[in-house]
């Protein structure tokens, strides 16, 4: 019975068994996989059903349009999706505005990646301070100032007829990017591990969203509207987005208990969660780290590290993208658009038939170890001048790479969540900051670099991709982090650890009646 008890405890708490086919060993004791984990692919335990904040009969009868104003993720979905549908327009139109300032096709290349990178370096100096205002102000705060943001400075961008002012515009749009405060309130609004791969698969189908609408305008609109219509349609949208996190989000701050952290039973922004607070009863207590400790930590460095590589893939093959279909294949501004589509197609694809049954089956770690190979062998191919000068080619290598591009990076997100639990839980907006620095850092670094080393051959572009994938498990294999198996959180360890005492106990006991 106390078995039993113990092992109930563990359910409800959202502690989740090891992935089907994986064992954990506690001391001399291996666990076999559980039996719920081989049907569901991911399981938290018997509520993993309920909706996060608090659903239950009433939401499931209402209609479509209440559900989605009641979708715990929305707010944060609204403005991640204003942020990416405003990218994917001026990405694929950049190159052909200023190509319509009178600039040659070898400016044009050089430009479009100064523009691009402009941006990311914006964002990685911001994105500390958005986290840090998400931790400080509350996510509303942080969401309304950088949308507010986005407005003014696509409503600038319009406008920016000036290459200079242009770079400079978009400098400040990046610094003011509203990816940290989104992705921020999505996590802090996730209980457990199952909750945390719904909140990045909603993030990420905002930005699927916003790609798969961005190439549509683009493809439909760009020859009516042109650029300073598209960008201040994204100004309009940003604005939208804007009143949907301020009418939505609660105007509290997180809530600071006698200690001076955040209130782990209420979660930021009204966000309660039952599995939180079951957890405290039978999790051992934790030490929290400062935040400047949890940088320096094997699983930190190697996130990090995996974030700058993602970040660089994603923008290096836009720019490459966007590029070869202008000057190789002679592609209109409107075809570009249409292509974009793929983006969202394989990133639908990844999110929902792929990750969740392969994070079930291998885990977070054997994902980013088995797809990192993946992008390796996608690169390669994609180097051979056969298949980045044809039609064919370069749609096949953008399906894939995309998908291995998002293999890595969704679980790669979760393990924010996984590190900031572990570590400081009161510090997540700072710890989500600094790896969207990190993933800004391989964006801004990403698309001067391909951009110039284009001009020269474009196998020299793909092949500083292809190095950079290769940082991957080399982070993982200096910063000591397990390639296959999923490290074991505290909360874990002591449910394993006093259910193996309970077994201890009862056969002590056995053996002296």
């Amino acid at each position: 019975e106390e078995i039993g008890a113990a092992a109930s405890r563990t359910w409800v708490s959202g502690v989740m068994p090891r992935a089907a086919g994986v064992r954990e060993e506690i001391g001399d004791m291996a666990m076999p996989p559980a039996p719920e984990m081989v049907d569901s692919g991911i399981s938290d335990g018997p509520g993993d059903d309920a909706v996060p904040e608090g659903g239950g009969d009433a939401n499931q009868n209402a209609s479509c349009g209440t559900k989605l104003v009641m979708h715990p993720f929305l707010p944060g979905m609204a403005a991640c999706f204003a942020d990416y549908l405003g990218m994917s327009m001026l990405t694929p139109a950049l190159p052909y505005f200023l190509a319509d300032l009178g600039m040659p096709p070898h400016k044009v290349a050089t430009w479009t990646g100064a523009v691009t990178t402009a941006q990311y370096a914006g964002a990685a100096c911001g994105n500390m301070i958005v986290g840090a205002m998400g931790d400080s102000l509350g996510s509303r705060t942080a969401m309304g100032a950088t949308l507010a943001g986005d407005v003014l400075l696509f409503a600038a961008t319009a406008f920016s007829t000036n290459v200079a002012l242009l770079t400079t515009v978009r400098c400040f749009a990046g610094l003011s990017s509203p990816l940290v405060a989104s992705l921020h309130y999505i996590l802090r609004s996730a209980s457990t591990k199952k909750e945390t791969l719904r909140g990045v698969n909603a993030y990420s189908a905002s930005v699927n969203i916003g790609y798969a609408f961005g190439g549509v305008i683009v493809g439909v609109g760009y020859d009516a509207l042109g650029w300073a219509g598209l960008m201040l349609l994204s100004s309009g949208i940003a604005g939208i987005a804007l009143v949907v996190v301020l009418v939505l989000v609660p105007r509290n701050t997180p809530e600071k208990n006698v200690k001076g952290t955040l209130n782990e039973e209420t979660g930021e922004d009204g966000v309660t969660s039952p599995n939180t607070r079951a957890a405290h009863e039978t999790a051992a207590p934790k030490k929290s780290v400062d935040v400047y400790g949890v940088y320096k930590t094997g699983a930190m460095v190697s996130h990090m590290v995996t974030a700058v590589n993602v970040g660089y893939q994603f923008m290096g093959f836009l720019v490459l993208f966007t590029l070869m279909s202008k000057q190789i294949l002679g592609w209109s501004a409107a075809q570009l658009g249409w292509s974009f589509m793929a983006i969202p197609i394989a990133n639908t694809f990844a999110m929902y038939y792929f990750i969740p049954p392969l994070i079930g089956k291998l885990g977070v770690h054997a994902l980013i170890t088995y797809s990192s190979v993946c992008t390796a062998i996608v690169l390669g191919a994609f180097a051979l001048p056969a298949v980045h000068t044809s039609v064919v080619g370069i749609l096949a290598v953008t399906f894939c790479l995309i998908l291995c591009v998002v293999t890595v990076q969704v679980p790669n997100q979760m393990r924010i969540k996984i590190i900031a639990d572990e570590y400081a839980p009161e510090q997540m907006g700072k710890i989500t900051g600094a790896s969207r620095v990190c993933f800004a850092f391989g964006q801004t670094l990403s698309p001067i670099a391909c951009a110039v080393l284009y001009t020269i051959h474009p196998s020299l572009a793909i092949g500083s991709m292809f190095l950079s994938v290769l940082c991957v498990p080399m982070a993982f294999f200096l910063c000591k982090q397990n390639f296959f198996a999923d490290p074991m959180t505290k909360a874990e360890e002591f449910a394993f650890a006093k259910r193996d005492k309970n077994e201890n106990e009862q056969s002590g006991d056995a053996t002296r009646v």
